[in-house]
C-alpha cells in the first residue's frame, strides 16, 4: 500500500519501509520524525494509512490525496478516491 498526502506544493509518500519521501527533504525528515510506525499506538491493519492519517493529525492542512493498495507495481493495484479529512 502507498498512501499520499500534500499540502500546496509539499507532497509526500509513505514507502513500504517504514519511511517518508517528499519533494521536500526537510518534510520527510518531519513526517518521519512526527508518523512512523513506532509513533503509531493503536493497531492498525495498515501501518501506512495509518501513518498517514497520524501525518494529517500532526499537520492539519494536509489532507490524503490518494491510497493505492495492493501490488502498485502490477495490475492489481486499486486507486480508492481521494479522501479529505477535516
Amino acid at each position: 500500500m502507498s498512501v499520499k498526502i500534500e499540502w500546496q506544493i509539499f507532497k509526500a509518500e509513505t514507502q513500504s519501509d517504514g519511511t517518508w519521501s517528499s519533494n521536500s527533504p526537510a518534510l520527510a525528515e518531519l513526517l518521519n520524525a512526527i508518523a512512523s510506525p513506532d509513533k503509531i499506538k493503536e493497531p492498525a491493519l495498515d501501518i501506512e494509512d495509518a501513518m498517514a492519517h497520524l501525518a494529517i493529525k500532526g499537520l492539519p492542512y494536509f489532507r490524503i490525496i490518494e491510497v493505492t493498495s495492493g501490488n502498485t507495481r502490477g495490475n492489481n493495484s486499486i486507486k480508492k478516491s481521494s479522501v479529505t479529512i477535516c
